[in-house]
């Protein structure tokens, strides 16, 4: 956590400069503005609205930017490093970039000397069209702010939606970037996270591998030795597996087939511990579960 807080102070650090930056090239169109007369002629007429559009484009972002670093400095004054959450600071950026795109919008109009209340007056009928249609959106936007201003989950958590498992890599305003562990990049609509199961392995005290899987379902079938034999394979693994650990349940008997659920715990949040001792149970799960078919 203590990394993350530094990390984020130097990206603010580099952000105020910049903040300063824009205010100063802010006073340099404003004075530029003072000194070309638009009426000499067409190309000072140009000039004039090219300066016009970007002192307003200037001033809304100062402002956008000015009350971005004041929330952002005030919430890492606030926040104790081991409850640091990025997602605040990530919600704040997301909003402050969505407002930028507005006044980028409206500078854009200015340049064409187009008047922006006329122009939001004269489209009403087809902007409420485009809402309709772009419902889902809106939705999805607004649930990936409610994710980013709570603390229920943050970049970085080790989460589980659905069928998917994965590493939070990034959170849009569209959807849940996840990393599993084939390495892929998987989308999570931000509709689906705030309707979906989802379960926060981070936030345990514990690190738990869990494996489902179907065994033929006939007379013979012993689940206390199947449990025995799989304790005994991963016995020699004790420095990454807590003792004692695994647990193998019944899930449901069906005519063919029996499900079965796997648990063991982990003694550490090593990746390649965790990949490794995955890799021997499911290889175990299959040569015990091809074992009981002969």
């Amino acid at each position: 956590m203590e990394t993350e807080k530094s990390s984020i102070e130097v990206n603010e650090r580099r952000k105020r400069i910049i903040f300063v930056l824009k205010v100063l090239a802010y006073f340099a169109f404003l004075v530029l503005q003072e000194t070309i007369e638009p009426s000499k002629n067409l190309l000072y007429s140009r000039i004039y609205n090219i300066a016009d559009a970007l002192t307003f484009l200037l001033a809304g972002n100062i402002l956008v930017s000015l009350g971005r670093i004041f929330l952002v400095r005030f919430y890492l004054r606030k926040t104790k490093t081991s409850s640091l959450h990025n997602n605040f600071v990530l919600g704040i950026n997301r909003i402050a970039r969505l407002l930028n795109v507005i006044i980028l919008l409206i500078a854009t109009m200015i340049f064409f000397e187009i008047d922006p209340k006329e122009f939001l007056s004269s489209i009403t009928i087809v902007a409420a069209a485009i809402a309709l249609l772009s419902r889902d959106y809106i939705i999805n936007m607004l649930n990936g702010l409610i994710i980013m201003f709570s603390d229920q989950i943050t970049l970085g958590d080790y989460i589980s939606v659905g069928e998917h498992q994965g590493r939070i890599k990034d959170i849009t305003l569209l959807n849940v970037v996840l990393l599993n562990e084939d390495h892929d990049l998987v989308m999570i609509p931000n509709s689906l996270m705030l309707t979906a199961n989802v379960v926060n392995y981070s936030r345990q005290n514990i690190r738990k591998l869990t494996f489902d899987f179907e065994t033929t379902n006939h007379s013979s079938l012993n689940v206390d030795e199947m449990e025995r034999k799989l304790r005994s394979i991963i016995e020699p693994y004790n420095k990454e597996v807590v003792s004692e650990s695994l647990s193998l349940k019944t899930m449901s008997i069906l005519k063919d087939i029996v499900k079965m659920k796997l648990q063991v715990q982990l003694n550490n949040r090593s990746k390649e511990s965790e990949r490794k001792i995955r890799r021997i149970i499911n290889q175990s799960i299959i040569k015990i579960s091809g074992d009981e078919i002969k």
